[in-house]
């Protein structure tokens, strides 16, 4: 039904949608038929036409992408923190299924579990639980990192962190189809070198597509040299910064004796 006052903040309507609040002009009477394929069917399997499109560009085109959203164009854009979120539930709820599923491997997991000392238990804890958080700890750093190496587009730290936030988006999808592939190890089998070495393309591509997300941002702005120091710093930055932030909880955890410890971050 068409109004001439919007239903939800009651101003005056001249297009499709309202100017105060955003809500469609048209809004259908709740039927049988409309309750069932539209706000049933239509609202459970809706999803953003933004999440795949933001999902692509942080693959193909990460720093061009978080540039064009810093610079103003935002509509086509899903909120690339939301889906970071959701992104590591899928990685969390891919990992914690298959572990269930491969039986064999949870009891030599168990096994080796029980002689792990206090402070790998507590360490291990920490990664299970905290795994959003340390995720998430990439955007801050990474920023951090990049508002100190990339100045000559004079972006603020935020800003940085929207460029960090792309290419971590990036990287977590690419952890996804990565952790999905190896749902096929539960149908046929993979050999141990097959595995270690699918591990290492996954891990690869990860490095690879920080290097990328970062020339794909400032890779105009310096020459091939001056790009390439600054990523190279970048990441002794930010291993710099991790082997820091690890040792203090290490420390802490350990009452500050360190020792032998032995963990497996995020399972």
């Amino acid at each position: 039904m068409m109004n001439n006052k919007c239903l939800n903040c009651e101003k005056e309507l001249n297009d499709k949608y309202c100017s105060g609040c955003g809500q469609k002009a048209d809004t259908h009477r709740i039927t049988f038929k409309k309750f069932i394929f539209h706000d049933l069917i239509h609202g459970t399997f809706h999803f953003e036409k933004g999440m795949f499109f933001t999902a692509k560009q942080a693959l193909i085109h990460p720093g061009k992408a978080a540039l064009e959203y810093i610079s103003g164009k935002r509509v086509r854009y899903y909120n690339v923190f939301y889906l970071i979120l959701i992104t590591i539930g899928l990685i969390i709820f891919f990992r914690h299924y298959y572990e269930n599923f491969s039986i064999s491997e949870n009891d030599e997991a168990l096994k080796s579990q029980v002689q792990l000392n206090e402070a790998s238990k507590a360490m291990n804890e920490i990664f299970e639980q905290k795994s959003k958080l340390i995720i998430s700890l990439f955007v801050p750093f990474a920023a951090l990192n990049s508002f100190i190496l990339f100045k000559k587009k004079k972006l603020n730290f935020s800003e940085h962190c929207i460029i960090a936030g792309m290419i971590l988006l990036g990287m977590l999808l690419i952890s996804a189809f990565g952790n999905l592939f190896f749902f096929l190890d539960l149908i046929i089998p993979f050999s141990d070198k097959f595995a270690t070495a699918m591990g290492w393309i996954v891990t690869l591509l990860i490095i690879f597509q920080i290097i990328y997300g970062y020339y794909n941002a400032f890779g105009l702005d310096y020459s091939k040299s001056g790009i390439a120091s600054r990523i190279l710093l970048f990441f002794a930055l930010f291993c710099s910064e991790l082997m820091i932030l690890f040792l203090v909880v290490w420390g802490f955890i350990s009452n500050w004796k360190f020792g032998y410890i032995n963990v497996s971050p995020f399972g």
